[in-house]
C-alpha cells in the first residue's frame, strides 16, 4: 500500500508540474521530493532521445521498428547522460546563487527546479509518434514541440522564480541555458538540423551571384561550372565528377548516410576524407537554402603540406541520400574572393529527390 501511495504522489507531481506549474513551483520551497527528480529528468532524457530519433526517420520516411533496440539503448544512455547533466546546471546555478548571496536555497532544490522543468518533454514521443505514421504532419507536429519546449523553458523560469528573488532567477536562468547548452550541445544540434528537415523554409538562402559557364547533368543534380574547370571522372567510389583549375579543384560526391544522422553528422562524416592532414585555423559553418533545398556550409582555412589552403563545403541530405560539393583552394591571394566563387557554382545546384 505505501508503494502504491508513493507511485500515485510521484504520478501526481508529474502531472501537476506539467498542467499547473505555478501550484508546482510554489510547492519547490517545501516539498522534498528525493529520487522523483532523478527519475523525472532520466525519463525525460529517454524521451527526448525517442522523439529526435523517430523525427530524424520520420523526415527520411525509414521506418524505426527495425531500429527498435538502438533507439532503447540510446535513449537509456541520453537519460542517464541527461540527469548528469542536470546535476551540473543544477551546481552550476547553486554556485551562481551563493554570489548572490542567496543562502537558504539548498542544491536538492536547485536540481529539482530544474529537472521538473524537463517533465512536459515525457509527452513528447507520443507526439512524434503521429509523424512517423502521418509524415505529411511533420509540420504540425514540429509546431507542437516548438510549443512543448517553450513550455519547459517557462516552467524552468516559474521553478527558479518560485525558490529565489527575481534578479536571482534571472541570473539562474541565463547560467542554466548557457550551461545546458554546452553540456548538450551535441543534442541541441541535432534539434536544430530536424528542425530544419521538418520546415526548410527556416534557412535563409544562399546570398550568391549565379555562376555563367557549362551546364554539367548529373544523377539526381546538374551543376553549372565556369569554362576554365576543367571536367573529369576520376573512378573514385561515390564521386559523381571531379573540377580543377591550376589553384582549385571541386568534388561532387554523393553517399548514403548513417540512417540516424542529421544534416550536421553527415557533413562532418563527408568532410574526413577531404580534410585528411588538413590543419585549420579557421572553421565556421552555417546553414542556408540552395534552390529551395537545406545545405550545411562549412567553410575553413588552414595549410596541407605547407600550402596556405581554403575549404568551402556545401552539404546536402534528402531523406535518405547525401550529396556534398567540396572546393579546395590552394594558396588564394583572397580567401573571400575564393569563397564567393565557390557559391557563386553552389547556387546553380539543383539536387533533385532520390529515385525510389
Amino acid at each position: 500500500m505505501e508503494s502504491t501511495g508513493e507511485f500515485a504522489w510521484f504520478r501526481g507531481e508529474i502531472v501537476r508540474s506539467i498542467v499547473r506549474p505555478r501550484s508546482f513551483a510554489k510547492s519547490l520551497a517545501r516539498e522534498h521530493f528525493g529520487l522523483a527528480g532523478v527519475l523525472i529528468v532520466v525519463g525525460s532524457g529517454i524521451a527526448l532521445s525517442l522523439t529526435i530519433d523517430l523525427l530524424v526517420l520520420a523526415a527520411k520516411g525509414i521506418s524505426p521498428t527495425s531500429f527498435i533496440a538502438r533507439l532503447i539503448i540510446e535513449s537509456l544512455l541520453l537519460g542517464a547522460r541527461l540527469a548528469v547533466s542536470v546535476a551540473v546546471v543544477a551546481f552550476v546555478v547553486f554556485l551562481g546563487t551563493r554570489v548572490t548571496r542567496q543562502r537558504d536555497l539548498t542544491l536538492d532544490q536547485c536540481f529539482n527546479a530544474v529537472a521538473f522543468a524537463f517533465a512536459p518533454l515525457m509527452v513528447t514521443p507520443l507526439v512524434a509518434v503521429i509523424a512517423v505514421f502521418a509524415p505529411a504532419a511533420l509540420i504540425a507536429v514540429g509546431v507542437v514541440m516548438l510549443a512543448i519546449a517553450v513550455r519547459a523553458l517557462v516552467g524552468l523560469g516559474l521553478n527558479l522564480r518560485a525558490i529565489l528573488p527575481l534578479p536571482a532567477a534571472a541570473v539562474a536562468l541565463v547560467l542554466a541555458l548557457v550551461s545546458g547548452s554546452i553540456v548538450l550541445g551535441d543534442q541541441v544540434s541535432r534539434v536544430r538540423m530536424t528542425a530544419y528537415a521538418i520546415a526548410p523554409q527556416l534557412a535563409p538562402p544562399l546570398a550568391a551571384t549565379l555562376a555563367q559557364g557549362k551546364r554539367y547533368d548529373l544523377p539526381n543534380s546538374t551543376l553549372t561550372v565556369p569554362e576554365e574547370w576543367v571536367y573529369s571522372v576520376r573512378g573514385v567510389p561515390g564521386e559523381l565528377a571531379h573540377f580543377e583549375t591550376a589553384t582549385a579543384t571541386l568534388n561532387v560526391v554523393t553517399t548514403r548516410p548513417e540512417d540516424l544522422a542529421t544534416m550536421d553528422a553527415f557533413a562532418n562524416t563527408v568532410a574526413r576524407g577531404e580534410r585528411l592532414g588538413f590543419s585549420a585555423t579557421r572553421d565556421d559553418r552555417s546553414v542556408e537554402s540552395i534552390n529551395g533545398i537545406v545545405a550545411v556550409d562549412d567553410r575553413a582555412v588552414g595549410s596541407y603540406e605547407g600550402r596556405h589552403i581554403a575549404i568551402r563545403q556545401f552539404a546536402i541530405l534528402i531523406r535518405t541520400s547525401g550529396s556534398a560539393l567540396q572546393f579546395r583552394f590552394f594558396d588564394p591571394p583572397d580567401v573571400e574572393a575564393a569563397y564567393a566563387q565557390a557559391a557563386a557554382i553552389a547556387a546553380t545546384w539543383h539536387v533533385g529527390a532520390p529515385s525510389p
